[in-house]
Formats: structure tokens, sequence, C-alpha cells
């Protein structure tokens, strides 16, 4: 059973996320990637409950045992995308090599302009989807997020671009939902994460790995109400400078009477894990939920 996510506290100071992103934007990227071994290397050592999430997970992957170097591979993958969100959000994407698969989904509903959620998970880099943004210019797209987890990075990283914040919709606002219907009608894309489930949120029985594990209900409840397409979104970090996109497609517009909302809501959610499943099996460092997903503290 997977825990709630939001008991985990930050672990950086501003003094040292302005130095690396200073760093980052005023030397190079390959002397900024040099900070990442003293990074990993801190993490690893002052966090247990990282690295006890790290392993806890690894151990699940086929081919993986959850060892020492796993774990250190998987903390630095996780810390190169921090990284690289400071040139994603500075619109500096000529420094990566991208490949991007499934694009033609996304034409295909910007020409309907019927609106979209655009549902992405913790496996990968999800500011990654500003090159989405930027190589398909009429992108109208907004994020849902909880801003005030991790506020402090989320604050800074906000500093090096304030137009992204002009595209959030903070799902604390007691006027999010109306918000996220206006964009939807006017033919918007509405990016979220849907593989964390918060405390008083209705969540669903999915199964990964052989467990079973809860997810949030929300965004296919919101998919039917709203009566929008789904499509799925990964960043996949590759090392180095390589990163690839992947749209794929969850759902056409769904219909649902209140009576089969449940089971449906189900169903889908159910296939949106089991796409997690298939592209973490390939691209196992890229499952970034450093917390007690999986319940096995309370075993």
């Amino acid at each position: 059973m997977s825990q709630i996510w939001t008991d985990q506290k930050e672990r950086s100071n501003p003094f040292t996320l302005r130095l690396i992103c200073w760093i980052a934007l005023n030397l190079s990227r390959p002397f900024a990637r040099l900070w990442l071994y003293p990074i990993t290397l801190y993490f690893l050592i002052t966090s247990p409950r990282v690295r006890f999430a790290s392993q806890n997970y690894l151990k699940r992957v086929p081919g993986k045992t959850g060892n020492i170097i796993q774990v250190t591979k998987h903390i630095y993958c996780f810390a190169a995308t921090i990284l690289d969100r400071v040139y994603f959000l500075t619109d500096q994407q000529h420094l990566f090599n991208i490949d991007i698969h499934g694009s033609e989904l996304l034409d295909s509903i910007i020409k309907q302009k019927t609106g979209c959620i655009l549902l992405g998970s913790h496996v990968g880099s999800f500011e990654a989807l500003r090159c989405l943004a930027i190589t398909h210019e009429h992108l109208p797209l907004k994020i849902m997020m909880y801003q005030d987890h991790n506020a402090m990075i989320t604050k800074i990283l906000d500093e090096l671009n304030p137009k992204v914040t002009s595209s959030v919709i903070n799902l604390a606002d007691h006027d999010a939902l109306f918000q996220m219907k206006e964009s939807l009608e006017q033919g918007e894309f509405i990016g979220m994460l849907g593989d964390r489930v918060n405390e008083d949120e209705k969540r669903v029985k999915c199964e990964i790995f052989g467990e079973e594990i809860f997810m949030p209900a929300g965004p296919l409840t919101l998919a039917i109400l709203f009566e929008v397409p789904v499509l799925m979104f990964y960043g996949i970090y590759h090392g180095g400078n390589r990163y690839s996109i992947h749209i794929e497609k969850l759902s056409d517009k769904i219909s649902a009477t209140r009576k089969e909302r449940a089971v449906v809501v189900a169903q889908y959610m159910q296939d949106y894990v089991s796409s997690i499943e298939l592209m973490i099996k390939k691209t196992p460092y890229n499952w970034f939920n450093f917390f007690d997903f999986w319940g096995d503290k309370n075993e």
C-alpha cells in the first residue's frame, strides 16, 4: 500500500539551490554537472529515507537487487534531472539531444481544440514537457500542481522564468477546478501528475510488479466530468544530454454514468499504472518517488 508522500520534508537550503542555479547559468553545464557527485554522495550518506525508498523500489525491478551501486546510480539520475530543470526552465533546450515520440497525438488534439489532460508521473523529468511547448508553438499548456509542497525549491526555480508561474493552476486554490474547466473549454492542455495520493483524496486499487498499490482517482474522474481525452507523458533521462519524450494515448473522450464511474476510473488507472511499469522496466533509474511508496515499513 502506497503511503502519503507529503510527509517527505525538503532537504535542501536556499543558498545551495541558488548556488547551483548560478553555476548552471553562468558557467557551463559540464562544469555544473561536476556538482552532481558530491550532491549524490550527500544524499546517499545523510538520508536513510532516500536510500530505503530507492532500495525497496529497485529490488522490485526485474534484473535489479537494490545494492549500493544501483542506489547511487538512482540518486545520481534524479540529481541530474533536477539540475537540468534549470536549463528547461530558461529555454535552453538546445543543450540537449531530445527524441520525441507520439507528437502526432498532440497535433491531432490541437487541431480538434477539444482540450486534453496530459497525465505525467514521477518517472523522468516533467519539466521536459516545456520542450513540447517550444517545439509545438501552438500547444496551449497549463500545469496543475500543489505549489506549497517543496515550496522553497518551487519558488527558486520559478524565479528563473516568471512566465512559468502564470501557467500554473494551484490545486490548493478554491477555484482550481473552475480554472481547469475554463482552460479545457478553450482547448488547452492540462498537465498533471497522477501517481501520488493525497491524504484526503479518493483512491483506486491498482497492481504494479504483482503488488497492490493505491493511486488517486482524481485525474480520471476529472477526465470523465469534463469529457476530454487523456494522453500520458514521459520525459525520460538517458544520461549525458540525452532525453526522450514519449506521448501515449490513455483514452479518448470518456463518457460514464455516475454508477459506472468507479469501474471506469479503475480500469483506466490500471492502464496508466501498467504503462508506468513498462517504462520503468526499460529505464529503471527514472523512477523518482523517493518515499515509502510501497508501505514496507508498515509490514
